[in-house]
């Protein structure tokens, strides 16, 4: 079925009720923000609020309604919870029967329709009503007041919900019969699927891990790059959550012997979207599900807000605009290569240039750039796409990533040979990076005549901002870390820390922010990269040409209130 977005746009291009431009206009717009696109025609004030509901209601058959005149009884309010109306923009009129009549701004959300329905048990009966009527009757009847929910809360609530009304021993009968595969139909799965899903976007999880135990299920978020245990399940639930999830990433679900690869979007509050990858592995005791969040409505692609230091950014700006080289990106999994690499291509993005990428899989669609999603079970691999992109005159290449000698080669060629290449490699520093294109069959003097930069970098918990407190650090402690270098006290050292609150978990963090150390390939480098020079030899002369090593940046950042010491000392190596 099409989308609210799609079925606007047809309604609008047939009846010729805007310019093509203004509609073209409210697309872009769209896709840059992430707003729903009928919000921004009534902003943007290209066609009124209440012509609009009149058009689509009489396109979609839906009856429109302004709920703002009727009267609501308290106990309808109770059916549907206040986060659940706000996130789908839905409000209870009546019940009749097992009929719910719900005004909803959009009817088409077949997402939020079956949520509902599992949620209440009613069949839905959808009308249309105007967002701003919408938003105004959850004010009024279910008030402000909102308090703070932890998944953990939110799970368990479910489950005694579902073994409250007796659903539980359904699944465990249909259980019992190996009717399995449709329990992933079933409302209490759907619902508790949903949370799991919903509660990891707002817990702002990169990873959702759904794992068998030997008497239980574990659910673990993993939020700031640290996994988080949520809440344990009894092992009944294992298998339907498992096939609902299967079924919404289009999976087989009677395959329980083999690994298996999808993924899927869905609608967060606000009409942002948000992508899943999905990987399911069997175990000795049940398929293991991983989800990868993709949500690009939290994702930051500029190169001025990434948190480099004013003297790094301003050298690898001046390495982007040069017309021909290689920029690589170091670090372990989830360490921000990947937005590294796309605030780069977006900051040397132009009319004028053709850009490409080459990923698995493209994580960021970027507007204006031809992005490749290699896929090695037909052989579409790095290197046949490499190749064959060498060929429609690329200005800007970028590859996700430089898993082998083949692709490096290709791609310092591509670099000598008049494009720049973005790309990124599993490597600890800047420095080592060189090392290990050496141990992959580059020479040296490929590698010094093909390399701009090299950008190592990690991400540093942010301390959480609603239990931020001063943090006294010991004179010896501050001497031994380097802080002395950076501020000039007698006795102690005044950091910040956080104490530990519910909207943490408890772990005084919250949010992540990037440290990196740039090495610029200076004529000095160079001669050092030719020669074999070791690692070592290489940093410090970086270091003396004023690079800013992590360690140094994540101290920068300790001191300025952003991050805490135990962190930076966690997750950077000493210089010396």
């Amino acid at each position: 079925m099409a989308s609210l977005k799609d079925r606007i746009k047809e309604i609008l291009i047939r009846d010729k009720l805007i310019p093509q431009e203004d509609l073209q206009h409210a697309l872009d717009e769209q896709k840059k923000t992430g707003e729903e696109l009928n919000k921004i025609l009534i902003r943007l004030k290209l066609i009124d609020e209440d012509t609009l509901t009149h058009l689509l209601s009489q396109d979609l058959g839906y009856p429109p309604i302004s709920i703002s005149r009727l009267k609501i009884e308290p106990e309808l309010v109770k059916i549907i919870p206040k986060d659940i109306a706000m996130k789908y923009q839905i409000m209870p009129i009546s019940v009749m029967g097992d009929r719910l009549t719900l005004a909803m701004a959009d009817p088409l959300n077949i997402f939020a329709i079956d949520n509902i329905k599992a949620l209440t048990g009613y069949t839905i009966n959808p009308i249309i009503s105007k967002t701003k009527d919408i938003e105004t009757t959850i004010e009024k009847y279910y008030g402000r007041q909102e308090a703070f929910v932890t998944p953990t809360e939110t799970f368990e609530a479910i489950i005694k919900d579902i073994k409250d009304t007796g659903e539980l021993e359904l699944v465990k009968e249909a259980a019992d019969q190996s009717g399995v595969e449709h329990l992933g139909e079933e409302a209490p799965i759907i619902k508790l699927t949903d949370t799991i899903i919903q509660q990891a976007v707002l817990s702002r999880a990169s990873d959702v891990f759904i794992e068998p135990m030997e008497k239980s299920v574990r659910v673990r978020y993993r939020i700031d790059g640290v996994i988080r245990e949520i809440d344990r399940m009894t092992k009944v639930l294992l298998y339907p959550i498992v096939s609902r999830i299967k079924v919404i990433a289009a999976l087989d679900i009677s395959e329980h012997r083999l690994p298996q690869d999808g993924r899927f979007k869905t609608i967060i509050g606000g009409g942002r979207e948000v992508d899943f990858r999905v990987n399911v592995l069997p175990t000795v005791l049940g398929e293991k599900v991983v989800l990868r969040v993709l949500d690009q409505g939290t994702s930051v692609l500029n190169i001025e807000t990434l948190g480099f230091e004013p003297e790094s950014l301003k050298r690898l700006r001046e390495c982007a605009v040069k017309p021909h080289g290689l920029i690589l990106a170091c670090g372990p999994t989830g360490s921000g290569k990947t937005t590294t690499l796309y605030s780069i291509l977006k900051y040397v993005d132009s009319p004028g240039k053709n850009i490409v990428t080459v990923e698995d899989p493209v994580e960021y669609q970027m507007k204006g750039m031809n992005q490749v999603n290699i896929r090695p079970s037909v052989g579409l691999t790095f290197p046949a796409s490499l190749r064959s992109i060498l060929r429609q005159d690329p200005n800007v290449i970028m590859i996700g990533e430089i898993r082998d000698t083949e692709t490096l080669d290709i791609a310092v060629k591509a670099a000598l040979t008049g494009h720049l290449v973005l790309s990124s490699l599993h490597t600890a520093t800047a420095a080592g990076s060189i090392v290990r294109m050496e141990n992959m069959g580059i020479e040296p003097f490929l590698i010094s005549s093909s390399v701009l930069a090299i950008i190592a970098q990690r991400l540093l918990r942010k301390i959480c901002p609603f239990c931020k407190e001063p943090q006294v650090i010991p004179r010896p402690v501050a001497e031994r870390v380097g802080l002395l270098k950076m501020v000039q006290v007698n006795k102690e050292v005044e950091l910040f820390h956080g104490k530990g609150c519910k909207r943490c978990f408890q772990t005084g963090y919250k949010g992540r922010v990037g440290i990196t150390e740039i090495l610029v390939f200076s004529p000095q480098v160079k001669e050092l990269v030719w020669a074999r020079a070791g690692e070592f030899k290489i940093k410090e002369t970086a270091r003396a040409e004023g690079m800013k090593t992590m360690r140094e940046d994540g101290l920068a950042k300790a001191v300025a209130g952003l991050t805490t010491l135990e962190e930076v000392l966690r997750v950077t190596a000493a210089d010396e």
